[in-house]
């Protein structure tokens, strides 16, 4: 079946137990219905049918889709993943009678109306690495694959255009980060909705403080929200005063200096990362019931949410691996859970302008 996938899939391949944080770790494993009786039934080793004892739950809202999940243990690693890094299941009876999404991981298959899509998340080591070692925009092209699409989309070709469009706004390397961000929200609203640059950021380091204490308690991503936290100063803090904010400045400055020294081409990466998020969840049509705009008020977030954190995060750090380690964790959150929808609510509970706020992000 034909599909339209980036560049780099031709050369995907799972690193299996030789991935420093398996996909096994940090979320439990949704599966269906038919997924949870197939495994409850499956004739298997006394050491295997444990495991799967203790690890398949229902859901407290079951559906055929989502009846259950495979839980994790305290560490938050799936109770199946062995210390080698491989999955004891597959191991034991064959990749066939893996639940769909840890078979088809890190993969993203949709049917839209006149075309296929597979895409891959950034949440996947494999897919950072491949994504950090190409320096030309990102092309997609044509692939013959034997899967059938995992969701049908209802997305027409004037609405797929709108997202080649959008990315193809991203890749103008012209242009800085921010200008092509500013460029891209002009065109979603369809007038000029920026007309300078800010005069501080005062409301850009409340919202990123503020979306920091949120998900410093996210089993992903805490322990990275905390260092950044702690780098900055803000640690244990109610709300940011006029010292704080200056303090904050000062070092994400310094921090700034640094992250160019170790990734002079930090902003090629970030747009790659960007462009790939967007391909996978055909942005700005994300949600069929999810309005553009919300959809490119999370994406600014989420760069800047991205780029706040691994400044306060890399400060003292060198290793790429480490850099890595940090993105896959952060997409974690980002694309397998409701970052995008509880970042834009956070972001209008506290009131914010949003042009006014957007645009001091975009200049942090």
């Amino acid at each position: 079946m034909n599909y339209i996938t980036p560049e780099y899939y031709k050369h995907f391949k799972c690193k299996c137990g030789e991935c420093r944080h398996s996909c096994c770790d940090g979320w439990p494993i949704r599966i269906s219905k038919k997924e949870y009786y197939s495994l409850l039934g499956i004739r298997c080793s006394d050491t295997l049918r444990t495991k799967l004892d203790c690890a398949l739950k229902i859901n407290e809202e079951p559906s055929n889709e989502c009846f259950a999940q495979i839980s994790t243990n305290w560490h938050g690693i799936c109770k199946l993943h062995r210390e080698d890094g491989l999955c004891a299941l597959q191991v034991e009876l064959g990749e066939s009678y893996l639940p769909e999404v840890c078979r088809l991981y890190p993969r993203n298959t949709k049917r839209l109306i006149e075309i296929n899509k597979c895409s891959c998340s950034n949440s996947c080591e494999e897919v950072l690495e491949l994504l950090m070692n190409l320096k030309e925009p990102l092309k997609f092209e044509k692939n013959e694959l034997s899967v059938d699409p995992e969701f049908e989309t209802n997305l027409s070709p004037e609405k797929y255009k709108c997202c080649q469009k959008s990315v193809s706004i991203i890749q103008e390397r012209s242009l800085p980060l921010p200008e092509r961000f500013i460029n891209l929200g002009n065109f979603l609203y369809g007038t000029d909705i920026y007309s300078k640059k800010p005069d501080h950021l005062s409301l850009a380091f409340q919202s990123l403080y503020a979306f920091d204490k949120y998900f410093e308690n996210s089993i992903s991503v805490r322990d990275y929200c905390k260092e950044a936290l702690n780098y900055f100063g803000l640690s244990g803090k109610d709300k940011l005063s006029e010292k704080d904010t200056k303090v904050l400045k000062e070092k994400y400055i310094l921090a700034s200096l640094h992250l160019d020294t170790i990734l002079p081409d930090w902003s090629i990466l970030f747009e790659q990362l960007i462009v790939n998020h967007m391909f996978y969840n055909n942005f700005p049509y994300i949600d069929q019931h999810e309005q553009v705009h919300n959809a490119y008020l999370a994406l600014v977030i989420m760069y800047t949410f991205l780029r706040f954190n691994i400044l306060g995060y890399m400060y003292n750090k060198t290793n790429k691996e480490t850099l890595i380690d940090y993105l896959a964790a952060m997409f974690r959150l980002i694309e397998h859970s409701n970052f995008k929808y509880i970042a834009v609510r956070i972001f209008k509970e506290e009131n914010y302008s949003i042009f006014d706020c957007t645009l001091q992000m975009l200049y942090v």
